[in-house]
């Protein structure tokens, strides 16, 4: 019985070290899940317990750096049956947020990230022809990614600007927006601005179609050319606009 006690210590402590050794590859696959297909990641340093990857955004024309995220494990989510680690970004995405999962479930808090809004351009082909410049920061204190999405936050772009527009920056823009099965409802206002934009939209994680109803105006003869382009004429001098797209 004595000797049956000790086997089992010495299984139990070497089961101990591996847990306290394994390296960071481990849990590689739950942080990055929710990553595009063109981010990838570099390099990954430490254990479970602590450490840091980084990422990079792959492109036509080569690779450049995205960011380097160094995560600490965080004990309190395994209360709720989840594996939980608070991320800290640098570099030209940056911010930091909380990420707790399990089987199909990722959940995001305290989340503020901030990133040059020209990586959509990378990042989403369909916005490539409208040149976006600025700096897009995203708010939320609770997102939750799966079955049963939910959670609502705040997307800014602060200096908008597009390759077409005659005079930049355009303003700085909010848009509200609550998610839940089957997509994202939004709401965009204008902060400040020549180009005030103000309306709803939604978009739809089936189909992939992002829509949007509202109302373009502009301050400035500068900006005749570039709003008179957009939709169609309304009652107030501005332009109504439907528009509608499919990623």
């Amino acid at each position: 019985m004595r000797k049956l006690r000790y086997a089992l210590l010495a299984i139990l402590a070497y089961a101990v070290f591996l847990l306290a050794t394994a390296p960071a590859r481990v849990v590689l696959p739950y942080l990055t899940q929710r990553l595009p297909p063109m981010v990838a990641v570099t390099a990954v340093h430490g254990t479970i317990w602590g450490g840091r990857v980084d990422l990079v955004l792959t492109t036509a024309t080569g690779r450049e750096a995205l960011s380097r995220v160094r995560f600490t494990f965080m004990a309190s989510p395994l209360f709720r049956g989840r594996i939980g680690y608070a991320l800290r970004l640098t570099g030209p995405v940056h911010g930091h947020m909380q990420t707790a999962f399990a089987s199909q479930v990722q959940e995001f808090s305290d989340v503020a990230l901030s990133v040059p809004a020209g990586v959509l351009a990378s990042l989403i082909p369909a916005a490539q022809d409208f040149g976006p410049g600025g700096k897009l920061t995203l708010h939320a204190r609770s997102l939750v990614w799966g079955p049963h999405p939910a959670g609502r936050g705040t997307l800014t772009w602060r200096d908008a600007a597009l390759v077409s527009a005659p005079v930049n920056p355009l303003g700085t823009y909010d848009a509200r927006f609550v998610l839940a099965a089957p997509g994202v409802v939004y709401r965009i206002q204008t902060l400040t601005g020549v180009l005030v934009v103000q309306g709803r939209g939604r978009y739809g994680f089936a189909d992939g179609a992002l829509s949007f109803t509202g109302d373009v105006r502009g301050h400035g003869l500068r900006l005749g050319g570039l709003v008179q382009s957009i939709g169609v004429p309304d009652a107030h001098g501005g332009r109504r606009v439907d528009f509608h797209m499919t990623f």
